[in-house]
């Protein structure tokens, strides 16, 4: 077995790798690594990786251990698609090495089968290493691709005082949300993600806002493209020019580095599936939803994309990622600001939301959850964010971490212990982690 030997915070670029069927460029990274140094890395060596999107994410932690999506999802696959070998320690504090031809089964596990939640400190990042559900990755070979440009395309409409619709025009900004997004099922088809928002804004009012990232496509392109979606949100009343000012510019690039700001924000995410886009009625009863989480005051987070198996390649296609993931054209996510609240206070809040995640639920009954910014309250957390891969998940957690030396809430293994919370507030872990009595 060889070990690398380089601290957590190294690069190493591998001009020719080959692991089984791969046969290319890679990457050697440190477990430690953030996405602005990651970013800088690629711009050095005139190379392209999937990576997340804020500079302060780790790249070996949470975010690729949970799937980990990017800019370049849809063109590449997600972050647990790239990972050719990796390099950790197990609970029984063996250095092990995982890939297809050595510890198969701790290889498929750590490649979207649940890790620490992403985290935008480096602190976070390094603390997810050390808080894995298999054990503690210390570095990973990830492919690297031929450098490229990127177009991006925004979308911008509101309704309100100022906006671009009068507020006796309701109905009409939700087609306009309708028309946006039925037309990200071939957005995300051509390869582009798209990052958008429906923000509640207050007293009726809401704004639409939204990027699509096309990768290796000419402003040209990208504007005859999206010119169609234009000519159709026009035809109904919502007057925005298609931009002839596309800009095409390097996927990477040098980015200055900085600390995160903490932020008390709350997902609920859901994975809408191409079934969706192919029945009509299922359709506006999901976009329904959605005007009714709006309308409920909440903000509504939707990244359009399609990491489908073909778009992933070898060895991607055999990770423990939820196979959703696969079917999905959009990860949704109901965004809350925490409040201080009493436990009381939290309980009510919890209950409210309830009723709207419910719904996404319901008009996504074979859908799943993104671990990094789902609920830690998910009711039904083994299937919402590992599918049907959860009962192989277990055993295989079972036989390296019998002790359970690696616990973290909704993980996979987690339900055999729980906290003697001190308080009441849902899902408090304020409190000892005891054995569940069997």
């Amino acid at each position: 077995m060889s070990i690398w030997t380089h601290n957590l915070k190294s690069t190493e670029f591998l001009p020719e790798h080959t692991q089984g069927e791969y046969s290319g460029m890679a990457v050697r990274v440190g477990a430690g690594v953030q996405n602005g140094e990651y970013f800088n890395f690629m711009a050095d060596n005139n190379i392209a990786m999937v990576a997340p999107g804020p500079s302060t994410v780790g790249v070996g932690g949470g975010w690729m251990g949970n799937g980990g999506h990017g800019n370049l999802a849809s063109y590449y696959g997600l972050g647990a698609d790239q990972v050719l070998s990796a390099q950790m320690v197990t609970a029984d504090g063996r250095f092990v090495t995982a890939d297809p031809e050595t510890n198969e089964d701790i290889f498929f596990a750590i490649r979207g089968g649940g890790a620490g939640k992403e985290s935008n400190s480096l602190v976070g990042s390094l603390l997810i290493s050390w808080k894995g559900t298999y054990g503690v990755i210390t570095s990973l070979v990830m492919k690297a691709y031929p450098s490229l440009n990127t177009t991006a395309s925004s979308i911008n409409f509101s309704i309100g005082p100022g906006g671009t619709l009068s507020p006796s025009q309701t109905e009409i900004f939700w087609q306009g949300v309708n028309l946006h997004y039925k037309f990200t099922e071939k957005v995300v088809a051509a390869g582009a993600y798209v990052w958008g928002y429906v923000y509640a804004l207050g007293n009726g009012t809401f704004r639409l806002t939204s990027s699509a990232t096309f990768p290796n496509k000419t402003t040209a392109d990208v504007y005859a493209f999206m010119q169609p979606l234009y000519d159709d949100l026009n035809r109904i009343g919502i007057n925005i020019t298609n931009p002839k000012s596309l800009r095409s510019t390097p996927y990477a690039s040098h980015r200055p580095q900085g600390g995160a700001s903490p932020a008390e924000t709350r997902y609920r995410s859901r994975l809408i599936g191409r079934e969706n886009w192919a029945d009509e009625e299922l359709f506006n009863r999901t976009m329904n939803v959605i005007r009714k989480s709006a309308e409920g005051g909440y903000n509504v987070h939707l990244i359009c994309l399609s990491p489908t198996k073909e778009v992933a390649g070898w060895p991607g296609t055999t990770n423990a990622l939820h196979p959703a993931w696969r079917n999905a054209i959009i990860h949704s996510s109901l965004v809350t600001t925490q409040q201080k609240m009493t436990a009381q206070e939290a309980r009510a809040e919890e209950a409210h939301i309830r009723t709207y995640t419910d719904m996404w639920r319901e008009v996504t009954p074979g859908g799943g959850a993104y671990m990094n910014e789902g609920d830690p309250g998910e009711p039904y957390w083994q299937q919402a964010f590992f599918g049907d891969n959860y009962p192989r998940l277990r055993e295989i957690k079972l036989e390296h971490d019998p002790w359970g030396v690696f616990w973290q809430q909704t993980g996979v293994g987690s339900e055999g212990w729980e906290v003697k919370a001190v308080d009441d507030y849902p899902h408090s872990q304020n409190g000892r982690l005891c054995r569940v009595d069997s």
